[in-house]
């Protein structure tokens, strides 16, 4: 005599077991997963990179020093505003008023500029100059007032 089969080939067995992932689905959802980690970084990179990296851009004209107004390290000085935009994607960063030795507004005393709106460009009316420093007048009729010590021996 035969012996009777065991329940499940019997058709008494209970739900279907799945059957496990296949490797390919799962080595798809991993190279997923890292590409989205790498994106994610080379983004996360770009973006502070672009901010702390700048470029300055020279706006408006350049108000220069007087012959008659002399200082005691005897150079000519300059004073102008620059915008800070940062420079992978030129976002605006600040605008600086420049006082220093520089004609071209790169090394020297900068004074951050906070008035205004940001999309409005401040614009230089008038320098004066005198042995305590120099006050400049904005189109906008805010004024800012730079000590002579802050600009002179070449910073």
């Amino acid at each position: 005599m035969t012996e009777p089969a065991p329940p499940e080939a019997a058709g008494e067995s209970g739900p279907p077991v799945p059957s496990p992932p296949r490797p390919r689905k799962r080595r798809r959802k991993a190279v997923l997963c890292t590409t989205g980690y790498f994106a994610l970084l080379v983004l996360l990179a770009a973006g502070i990179i672009d901010g702390s990296l700048h470029r300055i851009d020279e706006i408006g004209k350049v108000e220069r020093q007087p012959a008659t107004v002399k200082y005691e390290d005897g150079g000519v000085h300059y004073a102008g505003v620059v915008h800070k935009r940062s420079r992978l994607f030129g976002r605006h960063r600040a605008y600086e008023l420049y006082t220093g030795r520089d004609p071209g507004l790169g090394y020297g005393y900068f004074v951050r500029l906070g008035f205004g709106d940001p999309e409005a460009r401040p614009v230089i009316r008038t320098a004066h100059w005198d042995r305590r420093g120099v006050r400049v007048i904005f189109t906008s009729g805010h004024e800012v007032f730079v000590p002579a010590h802050h600009y002179l021996g070449g910073r």
